[in-house]
């Protein structure tokens, strides 16, 4: 798409805005169709509503000059053309009006008064973006889950997700899907805007610009907090979130989901099968063992358990359970051991950051050789030196 081929539609009550935009849009050398409503759009079947889906328009400016109607307007268009940017003309106000707009269906801000440069940014974007996601390759999905809560599937998953992103720069996300309430925000000290609710209430219209507003970002990485409410026995709309994972595997490079097993069936099956590689934590004592066991036999039913890697978190070498042992009773090779550090995993917890961040300890280690493990990226030989170090 160029952006003389755009259809550009335009919701504002004042005549002087209206014109101000038209105008913008000729003087910028844009040869885009413009169609304006005077009235906001405040049902399906109102004439600005119609006029609006009958011409087919890429992306709507729409001044929020009455909040309340203006927010109304982003429902009814977003509905009823779910394929177009809405962009939201508004002075510089209460952050919360913003988020409410973005949760309205808003992919975007330009403050007021609008100037030539910033409509013609607004617009260009609007372009690349498209043109990127034709063109994007899709990343890499990792799943965390176990079998028995308090395993540190989280922990691990937080850390797998920190060590991904010291990898040559990748782009990496970390997505929350614990149920019904996650919890990977407060273990990073994050107070987030935005949670997978938005981003699946979203999902008819996400792509990447969306999903990056509902992200909140920390130690190099984006994060999808996971849902904030408790709605015990609610359930999942797995072709929503099919979508969620579908935008951030062609956003991210790696995306890092904290998988619970207690999630229904046909939703573990949906983000599994979207997964490369399923990392299944377990600790090394018998309840732990039983359970993971049941794990693996229901992975195999569904068709996924070649995916699957199994990490024994928490290892000592003076465990009760030994590897050869978890090897017999599950069927599956041990994939890695990460150590027992309590100190390191205290310091995390109480400093809201992950153990890879704080401090060089054999657990720091292990997580950044389990990443390069993972992605193929070969470490710096230990006998490189500086030079080895920077171009790792």
């Amino acid at each position: 798409m160029s952006l003389n081929e755009l259809s550009v539609g335009i919701v504002a009550p004042s005549d002087e805005i209206r014109a101000a935009l038209r105008s913008q849009v000729s003087d910028s050398g844009i040869a885009a169709q413009v169609h304006e409503s005077a009235h906001y759009c405040l049902s399906r079947n109102d004439s600005s509503t119609r006029r609006l889906a009958s011409a087919g328009v890429d992306l709507i400016l729409v001044d929020m000059d009455d909040p309340e109607a203006g927010l109304q307007s982003l429902r009814v268009l977003q509905a009823t053309l779910p394929d177009a940017w809405l962009f939201v003309l508004a002075e510089q106000t209460d952050p919360q009006i913003l988020i409410e707009c973005m949760r309205a269906g808003a992919r975007d801000v330009i403050t007021k008064p609008v100037g030539p440069r910033a409509l013609s940014q607004a617009l260009t974007r609007f372009v690349g973006e498209r043109q990127r996601e034709d063109q994007r390759e899709t990343g890499s999905i990792y799943c965390v889950t176990t079998a028995k809560g308090g395993s540190g599937a989280t922990t691990v998953a937080i850390n797998l997700a920190s060590c991904l992103s010291e990898i040559r720069s990748r782009r990496v996300a970390f997505i929350d899907l614990n149920y019904p309430v996650g919890d990977a925000a407060a273990y990073l000290n994050l107070r987030p805007h935005f949670t997978l609710s938005e981003a699946l209430a979203a999902a008819p219209r996400l792509d990447t610009v969306l999903l990056e507003s509902y992200m909140s970002h920390t130690e190099g990485f984006s994060v999808l907090a996971g849902f904030k409410d408790y709605i015990p026995g609610a359930s999942l709309d797995h072709q929503a979130l099919a979508k969620v994972l579908e935008v951030a595997s062609r956003s991210y490079q790696d995306v890092v989901i904290d998988l619970p097993s207690l999630l229904d069936e046909r939703t573990l099956h949906t983000v599994t099968e979207m997964a490369k590689v399923v990392l299944l934590i377990l600790t090394p004592e018998l309840p732990a063992l039983w359970r993971t066991e049941r794990l693996l036999q229901f992975f195999g039913k569904n068709g996924t358990r070649e995916k699957l890697r199994v990490i024994v978190n928490r290892s000592n070498k003076r465990d009760d359970i030994t590897e050869k042992e978890i090897t017999k009773v599950l069927e599956t090779p041990v994939y890695w051991r990460l150590p027992n550090n309590y100190a390191s995993s205290i310091q995390s917890i109480n400093s809201g950051k992950p153990v890879v961040v704080i401090n060089h300890s054999d657990l720091s280690r292990s997580y950044r050789e389990l990443a390069r493990e993972l992605t193929g990226v070969p470490g710096a030989n230990k006998n490189q030196g500086l030079l080895g170090f920077l171009f790792r």
